[in-house]
């Protein structure tokens, strides 16, 4: 058996490499190590100081409920929780089962009665790993009250594999925070969508944006089906407006609004620009 594990264990190995370190990749890091131990049910859960702790991935059994075992342990049943408890009381890290963390009474609190009782779980085992950025991220993996309870034996194989997991998990980690940052494109594309919205009407902004890239005027008004001296017209008003004198001075505007605009800004960049409007020297 321990061999049809391991082998199936490299190949959730070669499936998580294949993937990246993806949200799918953690998926199948989580179905792996519960083959690897003959375990029913996982989960994934990140601790940061200050925040409600996120379960990013859940295997929960069929008798469990989805809102207690998800929602009601988000809001609040976490603080009770002796695996959250011992990383965050003791900065423990390691693989711990059910016992090694359970308080005396532990199996008569209502915590177990809600989590472990109720969901028909027997048994867990946990890996907690504490994290650079001061963060916590736990896998559970659960048995059923059909199976047996983790074993020395069980443990020391989840051990084994304690380096690699924690590898993968603040790789997948870094990756998801790189995801979720805006590219150097979008904070451009934005910014050029809010500039010059505090002082020009919608036309004149339209006309401003298509300047900005490059655009001429008998271009502009080609696309915005407009006569060029309707076009000149109203570039002469932005001009004055944001007192420029040329296309270059009007982009060299942009750019030193743009230094000063917050990146997470919705409002115009010219709102925080301290110097003056036509940017000169």
């Amino acid at each position: 058996m321990r061999i049809q594990a391991l082998t199936a264990w490299h190949q959730t190995l070669a499936t998580i490499m294949t993937l990246g370190y993806s949200d799918k990749a953690i998926t199948e890091l989580i179905k792996g190590l519960e083959r690897l131990v003959n375990g029913c049910s996982s989960e994934v859960i990140i601790y940061t100081k200050g925040q409600p702790p996120k379960m990013t991935h859940h295997r929960v059994l069929a008798s469990g409920d989805p809102l207690v075992q998800v929602d009601g342990y988000i809001s609040g049943g976490y603080l009770l929780d002796p695996y959250y408890r011992k990383a965050i009381d003791e900065q423990a890290q390691g693989i711990f089962a059910l016992k090694d963390v359970a308080f005396p009474g532990f199996k008569e609190s209502e915590y177990y009665n809600i989590y472990f009782d109720q969901a028909g779980v027997r048994d867990e085992a946990c890996f907690l790993f504490q994290l650079e950025n001061k963060s916590v991220a736990s896998i559970s993996i659960a048995r059923m009250v059909t199976d047996d309870d983790f074993t020395r034996e069980d443990i020391q194989l989840l051990e084994s594999t304690f380096p690699l997991v924690k590898l993968i998990i603040a790789r997948w980690l870094e990756s998801a925070s790189k995801r979720s940052q805006p590219t150097i494109e979008w904070l451009l594309d934005n910014a050029l969508a809010r500039f010059g919205t505090s002082v020009l009407t919608p036309k004149e902004r339209d006309i401003l944006e298509l300047l900005l890239r490059g655009h001429s005027v008998k271009l502009i008004a080609q696309k915005l089906s407009n006569s060029l001296g309707t076009i000149k017209h109203h570039r002469k008003n932005i001009y004055t407006k944001l007192d420029v004198c040329s296309q270059a001075e009007l982009f060299y505007l942009f750019i030193s609004a743009l230094r000063e605009a917050p990146n997470d800004s919705t409002a115009d960049p010219l709102v925080n620009f301290s110097g003056p409007l036509s940017a000169r020297n």
